[in-house]
């Protein structure tokens, strides 16, 4: 039977997890966080341990190594990976033992899949409890992508009363997904008037840009981009004017590092982007910018 960590391909001969021991001196230059320790083998055995405070100081210097907007480095990937790969299995477990009609093998997948998304995509920047957050997220994406959440019920209370916020269906009329994204995107960056419901929240926002994307209202570059430019401007506070903020030229000075664009290029493709959003929902993005 197939596990979580060999769906990952951290087994004893991982070539990334072997990468990873040798880069360790170099990367204990790079970040001196990481001198906790020896390498990565004595990471893996100090951990379970050390205090929970002490190890995520470690892995968030990993997880910046492995984030594409840090280190790029997918062998640090391999290393945050691993050291959360017993929390994935007991994701996995738990999953398996609330009495799912899901194959053991499909479910291990799903863990080993998202574990790897959220070990990429980990908010080095404004977030410091890596393992809470990653393993957290990665039982709640699951949940979200199986469609499970309604069986957990009779076993984990809590587990079963988490949902994704803003789940859209496929349109069939302008009201359709697009509409809920201009009001999603707009409403996270400005205060909600009076008699307005809150926004969906950031799991809708997610869902209904993957909407645009399939078809093709918008690119992966230009969903990238956008959703970047939506999590700096929660993280700053942002506020502002023109397609609900997202092409002010101060917000894309602060995403330019990252996407590795002019000022100028992020702010064009972002009113290009709400532009076709707009079309696609008329009325939904109608600030002036």
């Amino acid at each position: 039977m197939t596990s979580v960590g060999d769906y990952l391909g951290l087994g004893e001969t991982s070539d990334l997890l072997d990468q990873a021991r040798s880069r360790w001196p170099a990367w204990v230059g790079l970040d001196q966080r990481l001198a906790a320790v020896d390498g990565l083998d004595d990471l893996l055995s100090w951990r379970e341990d050390a205090p929970l405070d002490e190890v995520d100081e470690v892995l968030l210097a990993l997880a910046m190594l492995a984030a594409p907007d840090g280190g790029d480095d997918l062998s640090a990937a391999a290393a945050l990976a691993r050291c959360l790969l017993p929390g994935a299995v007991r994701i996995a477990r738990s999953l398996c033992q609330a009495g799912l009609p899901i194959p053991t093998d499909t479910i291990d997948e799903l863990v080993a899949s998202q574990l790897w998304i959220e070990v990429r995509s980990f908010s080095w920047r404004r977030l410091t409890k890596v393992v809470a957050n990653i393993l957290t997220n990665t039982r709640v994406g699951v949940m979200r992508d199986a469609g499970i959440s309604a069986y957990l019920k009779p076993v984990d209370q809590s587990w079963a009363h988490t949902t994704p916020v803003g789940t859209l269906q496929e349109p069939t009329t302008e009201d359709g997904p697009v509409r809920g994204l201009a009001s999603v995107a707009v409403r996270l960056l400005e205060p909600a008037a009076a008699g307005e419901e809150e926004p969906a929240g950031p799991e809708g926002l997610l869902e209904v840009l993957d909407w645009a994307c399939r078809n093709e209202v918008i690119s992966d570059q230009d969903r990238y981009l956008l959703l970047c430019l939506v999590e700096e401007a929660a993280r700053v506070g942002f506020r502002d004017s023109g397609c609900g903020g997202l092409a002010s030229g101060k917000l894309a000075a602060l995403v330019a590092p990252r996407v590795g664009r002019s000022v100028g290029t992020i702010r064009r493709h972002a009113a290009r982007s709400v532009k076709a959003l707009a079309e696609a929902a008329p009325g939904k993005f109608g600030h002036d910018e």
